[in-house]
C-alpha cells in the first residue's frame, strides 16, 4: 500500500528529529515539534512566551553581532554553500539593527561558542535536517559566576566606527570615525599634545643614526599616517626618508641611518602627516658635524729618563714622554695606533730596545697623553736614551734623543754609616738614614719670675704687662713655642700672643696687652710647647682693669680786648696726653667787672656783663673755643676786671673748678 506525500514527509521529519536530538541532546519529540512548526530547527515552537519585552530585547541585542558574523562565515564556507548541491543556511533572529547593550559579557562567550561549534557541527546538521536553531549553542547554563575562560581580543567594538573589529572582545579606545581628524578614541575629539624628541647621533664619523620619538602618552587616539625625516646640510636640503601607512597609539619611534655623508653640519626636520592632511612638523635643534678627512699626525714632547728611585738595585731606567696630537688633526687618529720604541745606546750602539703601543684616541683636554716604560736589569754603564714614535707600527713620525745621559753605577750597599750609632754598618757605602741612637733626655721647660701689672704711664690704665723667664733643659737645637694668653674664668682667651725661643738658652720675655676691656679677674696663662706637645703651663695671679676718671686741665687760655669787645680763647682737655677716657660736661663763664667790683659783701656790684656756655670735654685734642663780651664800656672807664671760670662734676660726684683772672686790664692795651 503506497504512502501519501504527507505521511512520507512526517516520516522523514521524524527521522531528522531523531538525528538532531541525538546530536544536540534535546528531546526527540521537542525537536519534531520544532520542525513541524516551520521546517527549521530554531525553537520556534518555544518562543519565550513567558518573557517580557525588555528581556527579549536584551537577549536579542546580545545575539545581533554574533548572528551577523556567523552568517558571513557560513556564507563563505565552500562545503556548505558551493556548487549545485549547496545548502542554504539561514539563522533567524526576531530583531534587526543596532539594539541596546551590545557589549554584554555573555554575548562574547556565546559568540565564541557559536563560532567554534557551528563551523564543525553545522555541515552535518544541515545535510541531515536542512536547518538548526541557535539556542543550544547559545546556552551558557544561566550561571553568571561560571569560570568559563575566553581569550581577550582588544580592538574597536563600535559597529559604526570606521575601524570596527567584529572579533574584538574588549574596547581599547582606538575607534575612529570619518569626522574625528584621523585619531582614535571616538568623538568628541581629545586635545592631544603630540611632541617630537630627537636622540640622533653620529657613528663611524660619516653615519648619522636617526633616533626620534613622536608621542603623547595621554592621547587615546589610534594614529595612522606617514612619517618623514628630511636631512639638511649647512642649511640646504639633502635627502629624506619616509615611513608610510604607520599605525600606532601613544608614541612611535623612527629609526634610520644616513650613511657616507659629506663633510658639513647636518640638522633633522621631522614630520608626521595623517590621511586627512593633519600634520606635525618639527625642526630639531640638534646639529651633527661630519669633519673633513685629515691624516693622523702626532709628535713627542716632555721626554725624560731617570733611574727608578723605587728600585732597590738602582738598575731600572724609566723613560717618560707625552704623545701630542695637533688640534687641526681633530679625531683623525682615533682609529689608529701608536708604536713607541724605547732604546738605550752606548757609543751609538743599541744596548736595550723595548716596544709599547698606545691608542690613537687622546683622553686629555690638552691633547697630549702621558706614557712611560721601564727597562729593568740594566747593566752598569752610561747610556743615551732615545724614543721613537711610529704610526700603526709602520711609519716613523717623530723621534727624540734625550739630552741627559743615564748612568747605572755599581750596586750600592745601604745602611747606617755613623760609627756612633747603635746600628752602625761598616760595610755600608751609602747612608740610608736608618741610624738609631740612645734615647736622649727629654726636653723640659720651666717658667720663672712671673710678673703681671699695669703700665704706669698708660692714661687709661687698661694696658697689662706680662713678663717671665723661659728656662730650658735638654732642649739644645730645639725651638720652643711660647703662648701668652689673657682670659677670664669660664671664657676663652680674649687676648693672645706667641713667640718662638731657642732651646739652647734662657730667655726673658715680656709683652703688653693694651686696651684690655674693663673688668675683674684677667688671668695670664703661659704655655710652652715643642712640636705641638705641651711641656709646661703656668697661671699668673689675676689682675683687674678699672674705669679711669678724666681729669680736666686748661691747656691754653688768652684774652684780647678793644674799646667795644673783650674775647677769651681757651683749650680744655681731658688728661695730659692721648687717651680715650670718657669726658665731662664743663660749664664755662666769662665775666667783666668794674675795677675792684665783686659779687659779695656790702659793696657788691655784680658783673657789668657775662656770658656762659657748656662744652663736653673728652680726649686730648687741639680744640680752641672762644667767648666774647660786648656793651660794657658805657661808663667810659679804661680799665676793667675780667674773670673766666670752668666748672664740672667729676667721677666722684665732686664739683671742680678752674679760674683765670685779668684784673685792672686796660681795654685798649
Amino acid at each position: 500500500m503506497a504512502k501519501d506525500k504527507t505521511t512520507e514527509d512526517i516520516s522523514e521529519l521524524a527521522e531528522q528529529a531523531k538525528i538532531v536530538a541525538e546530536a544536540t541532546g534535546r528531546d526527540e519529540a521537542d525537536v519534531l515539534a520544532d520542525l513541524l512548526d516551520d521546517g527549521v530547527v530554531n525553537l520556534s515552537n518555544e518562543r519565550e512566551k513567558d518573557k517580557d519585552l525588555v528581556t527579549q530585547l536584551k537577549e536579542a541585542a546580545e545575539l545581533i553581532n554574533t548572528v551577523q558574523t556567523i552568517n558571513q562565515e557560513v556564507s563563505e564556507n565552500t562545503v556548505l554553500n558551493g556548487g549545485e548541491n549547496k545548502t542554504e543556511v539561514n539563522i533567524e533572529t526576531t530583531l534587526e539593527g543596532d539594539i541596546v547593550d551590545r557589549a554584554i559579557a555573555s554575548v562574547e562567550r556565546k559568540a565564541e561558542k557559536i563560532r567554534k561549534i557551528v563551523l564543525i557541527v553545522a555541515p552535518v546538521l544541515l545535510l541531515l535536517t536542512g536547518g538548526v536553531g541557535l539556542d543550544f549553542f547559545l546556552d551558557d547554563d544561566g550561571d553568571s559566576n561560571s569560570d568559563y575562560y575566553y581569550d581577550e581580543i582588544w580592538g574597536c567594538t563600535a559597529p559604526d566606527a570606521d575601524n570596527y573589529m567584529p572579533e574584538a572582545t574588549d574596547d581599547d579606545g582606538s575607534c575612529f570615525w570619518h569626522d574625528n581628524s584621523g585619531g582614535g578614541g571616538g568623538p568628541p575629539p581629545v586635545n592631544c599634545q603630540w611632541t617630537w624628541d630627537d636622540y640622533s647621533f653620529m657613528d663611524n664619523e660619516d653615519h648619522l643614526v636617526i633616533r626620534a620619538n613622536f608621542g603623547d602618552d595621554s592621547c587615546p587616539h589610534e594614529m595612522e599616517g606617514t612619517f618623514t625625516v628630511e636631512l639638511f646640510k649647512d642649511g640646504y636640503f639633502q635627502t629624506e626618508h619616509e615611513w608610510t601607512n604607520i599605525q600606532f597609539k601613544h608614541n612611535y619611534e623612527i629609526n634610520f641611518i644616513f650613511s657616507d655623508l659629506e663633510p658639513g653640519v647636518y640638522r633633522n626636520h621631522f614630520s608626521f602627516e595623517t590621511y586627512d592632511g593633519s600634520n606635525w612638523n618639527w625642526d630639531s635643534p640638534e646639529t651633527h658635524e661630519v669633519m673633513e678627512d685629515v691624516e693622523c699626525s702626532a709628535f713627542l714632547q716632555n721626554q725624560d729618563a731617570y733611574l727608578d728611585q723605587d728600585d732597590e738595585e738602582q738598575d731600572s731606567v724609566k723613560m717618560t714622554v707625552d704623545i701630542a696630537i695637533p688640534s687641526e688633526v681633530g679625531n683623525a687618529c682615533d682609529s689608529h695606533q701608536f708604536e713607541l720604541t724605547w732604546r738605550l745606546y752606548i757609543d751609538n750602539q743599541v744596548q736595550y730596545e723595548e716596544h709599547s703601543w698606545e691608542d690613537g684616541w687622546i683622553s686629555d683636554e690638552d691633547r697630549a697623553d702621558f706614557t712611560s716604560f721601564t727597562i729593568d736589569n740594566v747593566a752598569v754603564g752610561t747610556y743615551d736614551p732615545r724614543i721613537i714614535l711610529k704610526l700603526d707600527g709602520d711609519t716613523v713620525i717623530d723621534e727624540k734623543w734625550l739630552s741627559e745621559t743615564i748612568t747605572v753605577a755599581e750596586q750600592e750597599v745601604f745602611g747606617c754609616t755613623d760609627s756612633e750609632a747603635e746600628n752602625y754598618n761598616s760595610e755600608a757605602t751609602t747612608d740610608d738614614e736608618s741610624c738609631t741612637y740612645p734615647q736622649a733626655e727629654p726636653c723640659e721647660i720651666e717658667i720663672q719670675n712671673h710678673y703681671r701689672g699695669h703700665v704706669g704711664d698708660d692714661a687709661e690704665q687698661d694696658a697689662i704687662l706680662v713678663a717671665f723667664r723661659v728656662s730650658p733643659t735638654n732642649c739644645e737645637g730645639e725651638f720652643i713655642e711660647i703662648d701668652i694668653e689673657l682670659y677670664q674664668n669660664g671664657y676663652d682667651a680674649n687676648y693672645t700672643h706667641y713667640q718662638i725661643v731657642s732651646g739652647d738658652n734662657i730667655t726673658d720675655i715680656s709683652h703688653i696687652f693694651d686696651s684690655v676691656e674693663i673688668g675683674n679677674g684677667w688671668i695670664p696663662r703661659i704655655t710652652a710647647s715643642l712640636n705641638d706637645e705641651q711641656l709646661e703651663q703656668v697661671f699668673f695671679w689675676a689682675i683687674d682693669v678699672e674705669q679711669q676718671a678724666c681729669e680736666i686741665n686748661l691747656f691754653w687760655i688768652d684774652i684780647g680786648s678793644n674799646s667795644t669787645h673783650a674775647s677769651v680763647g681757651y683749650d680744655l682737655d681731658c688728661g695730659y696726653d692721648d687717651n680715650e677716657l670718657e669726658g665731662y660736661n664743663v660749664s664755662v663763664q666769662f665775666l667783666v667787672y668794674e675795677v675792684n667790683g665783686s659779687n659779695s659783701g656790702l659793696n657788691a656790684t655784680g658783673p657789668i656783663n657775662y656770658t656762659t656756655t657748656v662744652h663736653y670735654i673728652e680726649g686730648w685734642v687741639e680744640d680752641i673755643r672762644y667767648l666774647t663780651l660786648t656793651n660794657f664800656t658805657e661808663s667810659n672807664a679804661t680799665h676793667y676786671d675780667f674773670y673766666w671760670y670752668a666748672v664740672w662734676t667729676d667721677a666722684n660726684g665732686e664739683q671742680q673748678m678752674i679760674e683765670q683772672t685779668w684784673l685792672n686790664r686796660e681795654i685798649n692795651p
